[in-house]
This record gives C-alpha cells, sequence and structure tokens, in this order.
C-alpha cells in the first residue's frame, strides 16, 4: 500500500468515524465527537495496514473520530518527533501510540503527558511516560514458544538462520532474547548468521539471498516478522530450496497464512495488530468516558501452522474484532 492510498483510506475513517454512536454524542463537546490520534511506524509493512483497520473499526464503532498519524519514512524517529510535537499543538482528545524507537520517543510522549493528552500506548512497551494503558503481547515468550515449536519438528537439531528486524525497536530486541533463550535449550540447533532484516521484505531478502550463498545447508529460517518471512519463503522457492528449508515468522498476516496453507512457511504467531488497535482505541474512548480501563493487556500467544491455518485466513477487513470484556478477563495478572 502507498502513502496516498493510506491516507485516503485514512480520511475515509475519519469521515466514518465522526459520526458519532448515541453514546459518542453523549460524549461529545459542542456536538463534536472526541478526536484520537493513532500513530503508526510506517505505510508499507501490512502490519500497520491490519492495525489502522483494527482501529478504524473501533472508532466507527464508538463514534469516535480517528486521525491516522504516519511518517513517510519507514520507521523514521526524527519524522514521527515532529508528527508527536505537531500534533500536541492540535489538541486531540487522547494519543494511541506505538513508538518507532520505545527510547528515543520517551521526551515527545512526556510533552504530551505535561500537555494533559492521555495516551494509550500499545505494541511497542515505552518506560518512563505516563500511559493510561499498555496494550500488546509478550514478544520474548512469543519467539521463543514458537522456536521451541519449529525446534521440536526439527529434532531438536539443525543449522538456522535468523533474521532480525529493526535493532532499536524493543520488539525485535525481545524477539532475539526468546529466539537466543530456545536455542540455549536445544544444544543441537547450529545458528549459522543473525543479521537485521529491518523488519522489511526487500531488505530481508538482500540479506537471505546473500546468506543462501555463504550457506548451501539451511535448515531453518527464523524471521522477526512475517513480511520478512514471505519474503525469505519467495528467496528459498526462487532458488529450488525452499523444500529442505522451514520457514517462521510472527504477526499472522494474510501474505503469511496464504503461505502456511500453500506449504511455503511452517508456522507464524498471532500478534494481530487489528485486535491490538481495536483494544487500544477503545481503552482511550473508556478513559475519555471515565470507564474502567487495566493498566496493561496482554494478548494470547497463538502459534498458526497448516493444522489451524484455515481459521485465521481472512484479511483484517474481514476479522471479527475482539470483545473487551472478554479480553479483559482473561488478561495476563
Amino acid at each position: 500500500m502507498d502513502r496516498r492510498t493510506f491516507l485516503k483510506a485514512s480520511i475515509a475513517s475519519t469521515a466514518a468515524a465522526g459520526l458519532a454512536s448515541a453514546s459518542g454524542q453523549a460524549y461529545a463537546q459542542a456536538g463534536k465527537p472526541p478526536t484520537i490520534a493513532f500513530f503508526v511506524k510506517n505505510v508499507t509493512n501490512p502490519f500497520w495496514k491490519a492495525c489502522r483497520i483494527g482501529a478504524e473499526k473501533a472508532a466507527k464503532d464508538l463514534g469516535v473520530a480517528l486521525e491516522v498519524v504516519a511518517p513517510t519514512k519507514p520507521d523514521n524517529i526524527e519524522e514521527q518527533t515532529r508528527l508527536v510535537e505537531d500534533w500536541i499543538v492540535r489538541k486531540p482528545d487522547a494519543f494511541v501510540f506505538v513508538p518507532v524507537d520505545y527510547k528515543a520517543l520517551v521526551p515527545s510522549i512526556q510533552k504530551a503527558n505535561k500537555a494533559g493528552i492521555p495516551v494509550v500506548n500499545y505494541n511497542n512497551k515505552m518506560a518512563d511516560i505516563q500511559a493510561v494503558s499498555y496494550i500488546g503481547s509478550d514478544d520474548e515468550v512469543m519467539e521463543y514458544e514458537i522456536c521451541t515449536y519449529l525446534f521440536k519438528s526439527m529434532g531438536g537439531k539443525g543449522k538456522v538462520v535468523h533474521i532480525d528486524g529493526v535493532p532499536a525497536a524493543i520488539t525485535a530486541q525481545a524477539r532475539k532474547r526468546g529466539f537466543e533463550r530456545a536455542v540455549k535449550a536445544f544444544p543441537g540447533i547450529e545458528v549459522l548468521a543473525s543479521q537485521p532484516g529491518q523488519y522489511r521484505r526487500l531488505p530481508a531478502v538482500q540479506v537471505f539471498e546473500n546468506l543462501m550463498q555463504r550457506f548451501p545447508e539451511i535448515d531453518a529460517v527464523v524471521s522477526a516478522n512475517d513480511d520478512m518471512a514471505v519474503g525469505i519463503a519467495e528467496a528459498l522457492a526462487a532458488a529450488g530450496r525452499l523444500s529442505k528449508t522451514k520457514v517462521i515468522g510472527i504477526d499472522g498476516i494474510p501474505d503469511a497464512t496464504a503461505a502456511i496453507a500453500a506449504g511455503k512457511m511452517f508456522a507464524t504467531a498471532d500478534f494481530s495488530g487489528h485486535d491490538q488497535s481495536y483494544l487500544a482505541v477503545t481503552a482511550a474512548v473508556r478513559h475519555l468516558r471515565k470507564q474502567p480501563v487495566p493498566r496493561e493487556i496482554q494478548l494470547p500467544i497463538v502459534i498458526i501452522d497448516k493444522s489451524n491455518v484455515q481459521q485465521f485466513m481472512k484479511t483484517p477487513e474481514e476479522r471479527a474484532v475482539p470483545n473487551w470484556d472478554k479480553t479483559v478477563a482473561a488478561r495476563k495478572s
């Protein structure tokens, strides 16, 4: 999805969300529904498209206006910093925020705190800020569990390549720790290389093609996200090596579930951006309406493979929204 298409969809979602429901009208001042500034890291990764769609659904359901805020350059710290400061001046009713860099953006979010703008943090957890709530998953445990699942399927031995995400991203750091924990638990696993793919398909493929030249035998590839994993599976297929190499990712994006169903990927983990963003926008609106919101919601870890992939083969548009009460009741304490 290019930026023009993304922004058209964002404008459309704002217009739709402006048709407030009865509950939204009750909150609204002078007939105007509250405005949520919803941040994503980029407009190129399908994961962030799913996040946008989940947020749009919540805005429509709850009768609030949604403004999608994204840097034109993927994962650009300087641009996201400017965007945060611009939106502080515009004074939305709340931020639903994911940082490009969980440390570098702390001063900017602290400014939002000082300006009295409520902040719901999702996907990448931040420290040293005042957040109404954090909604996400345990990245380290998720990576550990899916790697454990992979390594067991390999009989506990084999040669593995690890393709990391954006090294500065807290998700990438946590997932790498999970990978390393799993490797320690399986002494028969040999890590041939671990290199960053920047959470983007083309950079990951370029890195992996070089690794294929270096290593004629690769039993498995652990990718820090699905966008990279799908590209890696395609590169393996083009080289005639896919049948000998298992590929895993994280996110559960449509391209990955299709690849699993077709036998091109081994597994992924459902890191549903759709559900995270729906719940995060819901948390922001509940806070504005003075309804209770947990300090943290950790979503359950679900591994997707060929045995259950049909349950997940829906686009973000088709996916059912999570139930707030059930999710809160089931959350980790």
